[in-house]
């Protein structure tokens, strides 16, 4: 592709040529990324394209979805062209990566970057109400996504910052009191575990048995 050229916006897309056009992907830790493509460029080769990014090989586990014009979540269909998908039915050109295919045990998952993967999509279900969860439940992940995004329990002197950490779905913490409380539990459970090359793999493992 010829260097120089301006990128100049249409309604629907940053344009680079007539050939190609740029779409952006939500990524699972809410990082979004740009990909160039080609117009006939099928929805597996922005998918492919993802996977390099993310240095993901596993990635028939994953697929890419849009909102539509209705704002209802669609899978985009991979052997098909993207920008054609794009065009007849998303409300905007935004891609959600996420996993498409859930195992029966995450120890079938070979590459670390897979597993941390699941783990993020099973943090945002649980913090989205798509994945239910008792309170119990909901303490113990929520104490086990702590030892993932933040290490060991005792190099902490105090764990105040969970209190701008969210922990749980948002209809669980409307009242400040009860919210308090939880975040003391959430305390108590993070000092039971111990860092690990996979402690997000144990979070996975446990709600997926």
């Amino acid at each position: 592709m010829p260097f120089g050229l301006k990128l100049r916006r249409t309604r629907r897309y940053n344009v680079l040529s007539k050939n190609c056009f740029v779409t952006r992907i939500r990524l699972l830790d809410s990082n979004v990324i740009e990909c160039t493509l080609s117009v006939e460029s099928t929805g597996q080769e922005c998918l492919e394209a993802v996977a390099q990014r993310l240095e993901l090989r596993e990635t028939h586990y994953f697929g890419l979805s849009f909102l539509s014009k209705s704002q209802q979540a669609r899978w985009v269909e991979l052997e098909k062209p993207l920008k054609k998908q794009l065009d007849k039915f998303a409300n905007e050109p935004l891609l959600f990566f996420g996993v498409m295919f859930y195992v029966p045990s995450v120890s079938r998952l070979q590459q670390e970057v897979t597993r941390y993967q699941y783990y993020l999509q099973v943090k945002k279900d649980v913090l989205d109400g798509q994945l239910l969860s008792s309170l119990e439940q909901g303490i113990r992940l929520a104490g086990l996504a702590v030892q993932a995004d933040f290490g060991d329990y005792d190099q902490f002197e105090s764990h105040d910052f969970l209190r701008e950490y969210v922990l749980f779905p948002m209809d669980w913490t409307q009242d400040e009191a009860v919210l308090e409380e939880l975040t003391q539990k959430v305390a108590q459970e993070h000092r039971t575990h111990s860092l690990s090359s996979c402690y997000y793999y144990a979070m996975s493992h446990w709600v997926f048995n």
